[in-house]
């Protein structure tokens, strides 16, 4: 007997066929049966006519591991339709690495996922990924987080690594591959992780090359030269062997055609992107790469010193003038709680004057005072480049989302449904089905997901349910945490996790590794 037997609805079963109207069994998990199914018997039969039955998205780029472990804004994941996240982007982890390390990582990384809960223990990748069992509404999938290995091996110093300390990157690397990681993740405008050599980044990409993994890369130079950061990124992966993914890439026609050369010329190269024109990072992402020479104590300090200061703000001033143009573009994300949280949702010329007298003042006010926990969204407009980057045939979907603060960047909450909405119905930029497969199995064949992203027999009953003609995101720069709408059902490993609109709270997700996927 099936668990579930959902009728007449249109398969679009994510390999970027056209959709067919098919019935779809579950059972034990799995998808069981995909045809006419007239007569099986099941425990919950569903008329979906009119509705899309695809493969549960796959999300490659979003910062909710920490909301995924407290059981916050998974409701946003789900209402879009997403079933999996990896774990680790843009490197930002906590292990593997040393206790004496940890801290320093917490505290670098609280702007991004919090503080984690104090019954939260682990001193390996194999006990954090325990952390899951039992907690997690949707799958996550392991990586290598580059932030950690490094910080372990090396510290915080703006340094090359020596030979013995790239030996004991790649121990860690080793280490992070063997609990079933699917590659590891680098993010070069990250510290201690933008310290790193190329030569570094090579020999850790070689182990991950070992195992067929792949080396996913925020590049170097995202915010100034990202055509350098490119081709340092396909540099690492043609000397090493791996596959390559770089995270949220925007650019012109010629950037985009550095990867088509690669490609060509034989390196796996693929990379993501998420329909806004609008970035979101932490404030501190404006501080020249000098002022990064230490764990977060020593940035707060050096934040109080007028010397450091003034030596600072011409570059904190170039960066807006050349990144953000018009500061009334840059917003205010999320701030801790305190005399400036009033603050959130207004923009950065909103606090000059009541923080500081001048824009780099009220920067490293902010920092300092707020120990780096300052998260902005920096408005762009450009929509020749979105529309480059969501169209590209080697371009899949991640949302970046950022699940922090009362006005976080929408693309976590809306970015798969937009896709669908905005994307595929409004502007006719993509086709349903290859929107689809962008986010099910390209994805999935990328990280090694073997039973994942489709919609055939035998594969994991990863499955997602939407009307085409109501699927929409919700949420907006003014209201981020707007969840979607359309979606009327969602199975996470067979498990029913939205069912007929309603959210069911089931821990039904999975640690999915390499190994016993």
């Amino acid at each position: 007997m099936l668990d579930w037997l959902l009728t007449s609805g249109t398969v679009v079963d994510g390999t970027g066929s056209p959709g067919a109207r098919a019935d779809v069994g579950l059972a034990g998990g799995r998808i069981a049966a995909v045809g006419s199914l007239t007569g099986r018997k099941a425990r919950r039969t569903v008329d979906v006519a009119g509705s899309v039955v695809c493969p549960g998205f796959i999300d490659v780029h979003s910062h909710s591991e920490f909301s995924i472990l407290r059981g916050e804004d998974v409701e946003a994941r789900l209402r879009q339709g997403i079933t999996t996240d990896l774990l680790a982007p843009d490197g930002f982890a906590y292990t593997p690495a040393s206790p004496s390390r940890v801290a320093d990582l917490l505290a670098y990384l609280e702007v991004f996922n919090g503080p984690p809960d104090d019954a939260w223990e682990w001193s390996d990748p194999e006990q954090y990924l325990a952390l899951f069992d039992g907690r997690a509404a949707i799958n996550v999938v392991p990586q290598v987080g580059f932030l950690a290995v490094r910080a372990d091996a090396v510290g915080w110093d703006p340094r090359p690594a020596d030979p013995a300390e790239i030996g004991r990157m790649q121990e860690l690397t080793r280490q992070g591959m063997e609990t079933g990681a699917s590659g590891i993740q680098v993010g070069l405008d990250y510290f201690p992780a933008g310290h790193a050599s190329t030569d570094e980044l090579i020999a850790v990409a070689r182990v991950v090359a070992e195992y067929g993994g792949v080396y996913s890369s925020h590049v170097r130079g995202i915010r100034g030269d990202v055509a350098a950061g490119v081709k340092e990124a396909l540099e690492v992966g043609r000397k090493s062997g791996a596959a390559v993914h770089i995270s949220h890439l925007f650019g012109s026609d010629e950037l985009y055609q550095l990867l088509t050369d690669a490609r060509d010329s034989g390196v796996d190269v693929t990379f993501d992107a998420y329909p806004y024109m609008a970035a979101s990072s932490h404030l501190a992402f404006c501080l020249p790469r000098w002022f990064d020479d230490g764990p977060p104590d020593h940035l707060i300090s050096k934040l109080g010193d007028p010397a450091v200061r003034a030596a600072a703000a011409p570059h904190i001033e170039e960066f807006f003038r050349e990144y953000v143009p018009d500061p009334q573009n840059a917003y205010f994300s999320a701030l801790p709680a305190g005399p400036y949280e009033h603050l959130q949702g207004r923009s950065l010329t909103d606090a000059i004057g009541q923080v500081g007298p001048s824009l780099a003042e009220v920067v490293c006010t902010l920092l300092a005072e707020c120990r780096l926990r300052v998260l902005m969204i920096y408005r762009w407009d450009d929509e020749a480049k979105l529309r480059r980057a969501m169209t590209h045939p080697l371009g899949m979907v991640g949302s970046d989302g950022l699940f922090r603060g009362t006005h976080p960047h929408p693309r976590g909450f809306g970015a798969h449904a937009r896709v669908l909405a905005h994307l595929v119905r409004d502007r006719g930029w993509l086709e349903l089905p290859d929107a689809i497969r962008r986010m099910t199995s390209m994805p999935a064949d990328r990280y090694r997901l073997a039973d994942r992203g489709v919609i055939r027999p035998g594969a994991a009953a990863d499955v997602t349910v939407f009307d085409p003609h109501r699927i929409r995101d919700r949420a907006t720069f003014e209201n981020g945490r707007a969840t979607a709408e359309g979606v009327s059902h969602v199975f996470v490993n067979g498990e029913a996790a939205i069912d007929s609109g309603r959210l069911s709270h089931t821990p039904a997700g999975r640690v999915l590794r390499v190994s016993d996927r």
